[in-house]
């Protein structure tokens, strides 16, 4: 399994799926532009291990390459999603493959906060571990600057109090898209045929978070926090 970890990386980001790796790649590419700190960007890598459930399984597949005795930060984003505690899974799963035999992976008893053995382990729960949902939703709290958001949010509750029932995976999603469609609106973009070409990382490409540099949003501060211990210690 060598070739799971190349050659050179020394810290590692866990995360679910693609959406994840695209968010934050841009963050830490806008931490490393911007840093005043010396980012040890060239030793890092991202690596999905294809949702809550493949964890174990990555997990294991990590422990198992040659080149594992070199990582020195193991980092894991998981999203809270809904009625789940996501810190006690991810806990669970290592406690698994520890079970299997060394090396062993410190368990952190909190999120953000890194453990002290080799490697680190630390953990970030999105959108926060005491809120249920996901990426689309942190990335949402970033965008509410914007006075759309609120018109967003009225038009989820608008159809909810009309029995129109949205799961909330569901909900979470359709709002970035919502919130795309009504920016271009507002530009004099024929949206006729765009609903299927947004997606969450159309929100980082747009003006409204490049002018105001959403990556620095207080909203994002945790993010931020893990991804800086990660890249800096």
């Amino acid at each position: 399994m060598d070739e799971l970890i190349p050659d050179g990386i020394t810290r590692l980001l866990l995360v679910e799926g693609n959406d994840d790796e695209v968010f934050f790649r841009n963050f830490v590419d806008h931490l490393a532009a911007s840093s005043d700190t010396r980012l040890l960007v060239s030793e890092f890598a991202i690596i999905q291990y294809g949702g809550r459930t493949q964890l174990t399984l990555r997990l294991r597949e990590l422990k198992k390459a040659e080149n594992f005795e070199l990582i020195t930060h193991l980092s894991i984003v998981r999203d809270s999603d809904f009625n789940t505690n996501a810190l006690r899974s991810i806990q669970d799963r290592i406690r698994t493959v520890n079970k299997e035999g060394a090396p062993r992976i410190d368990i952190p008893d909190h999120p953000i906060v890194p453990t002290t053995g080799a490697p680190k382990v630390s953990v970030l729960i999105v959108p926060s571990a005491d809120r249920d949902g996901m990426l689309d939703d942190l990335v949402m709290d970033a965008l509410q600057v914007d006075p759309i958001a609120n018109c967003v949010h009225n038009y989820f509750d608008c159809l909810e109090d009309n029995q129109i029932a949205i799961v909330p995976e569901k909900r979470s999603k359709a709002q970035i898209r919502v919130f795309l469609i009504g920016k271009n609106v507002g530009l004099g973009t024929d949206v006729s045929g765009i609903t299927d070409r947004l997606f969450l990382s159309d929100a980082y490409a747009t003006s409204l978070w490049q002018q105001r540099n959403l990556w620095e949003s207080p909203k994002l501060a945790d993010a931020k926090s893990f991804l800086h211990q990660l890249l800096a210690d």
